[in-house]
């Protein structure tokens, strides 16, 4: 065979391998996917959008540290790789490290606002609007792209249903009436049982949404927030528990399942999974005392 058929018929395995590589990134073989890649790898092929892919794979995988240094890869070849940036910011935010997930999105809005797509724009806005809530002066102060980019999409994306699709019904459950602060064992209270049902046909619904799965994660939590706020605990703690099966390790979620769990009483749990968790909370805690 001569020289310019052995690259051709190695330029077509690899794209062959790309192209498998896609499809099961698709369909979220992650485990598979990563087993790509490493083969890739023993061909000598380094391809930065495979390392980005291998990065996702962890993520989703809920390995938040070999994501990073997958991550860390992606970078050392294309320094410039938005997706692998964006990526970083999530984890860090996962993590809550919220000061260095900030610091990466304001590089990333600083420097490559131009090149965001839309999509990438409608990540950051909703991550940014997720954690960065709580850091509102600090941003304005520190983040100066941040919050340019904020009130860009201030009143538009990041305020959205595209964000919130059934913010509407989050905001009717939380406007009822709080139960007693005692969050000891209490009497299932008017409604629950159709609450419940909500809370089946609110998990059919998010399901079904063509996101991301921490994005359904993120939905589930805020669900959850609401039923919890109108004392409807059993049907928070169905959506905090479909959140825990697409993503275990989440710690947003695991601290809300325990808030739930000491809320019904059940104590036990509640000190079970507080014991899962990277950080103590010490509110959850105490509230688990007594």
């Amino acid at each position: 065979m001569s020289k310019w058929h052995k690259k051709n018929a190695k330029t077509a395995s690899v794209d062959e391998t790309k192209r498998k590589l896609v499809v099961q990134m698709a369909n979220e073989e992650y485990g598979e996917a990563l087993g790509t890649v490493a083969a890739m790898i023993e061909q000598g092929i380094e391809d930065p959008d495979a390392f980005y892919d291998a990065s996702y794979a962890y993520f989703m995988s809920g390995d938040y540290e070999r994501a990073t240094q997958w991550v860390d890869n992606t970078l050392r070849l294309a320094p410039q790789h938005l997706g692998a940036r964006i990526l970083l910011t999530r984890i860090c935010f996962m993590e809550e490290r919220t000061s260095d997930g900030l610091a990466i999105a304001e590089f990333v809005l600083k420097n490559y606002a131009a090149a965001l797509s839309a999509e990438d724009k409608e990540e950051l806005a909703e991550m940014l609007d997720c954690y960065g809530t709580a850091k509102e002066d600090e941003i304005r102060a520190g983040y100066p792209a941040i919050a340019r980019f904020l009130q860009m999409v201030g009143a538009g994306m990041a305020q959205q249903d595209a964000f919130r699709p059934l913010a509407p019904q989050v905001q009717r459950v939380a406007s009822q009436p709080l139960p007693s602060a005692q969050f000891t064992q209490q009497p299932a209270p008017s409604g629950v049982a159709d609450d419940e049902a909500q809370a089946l046909r609110l998990t059919q619904e998010i399901l079904a949404k063509d996101v991301a799965l921490v994005e359904k994660v993120r939905l589930f939590n805020s669900f959850a927030g609401g039923f919890y706020l109108a004392g409807s605990f059993p049907a928070a703690k169905h959506l905090l528990k479909q959140a825990l099966t697409l993503d275990a390790h989440d710690e947003m979620t695991l601290r809300n399942v325990g808030y739930t769990l000491a809320a019904l009483g059940e104590r036990d749990a509640a000190l079970s999974l507080a014991a899962q968790m990277k950080t103590p909370d010490f509110g959850l805690l105490s509230m688990i005392r007594g």
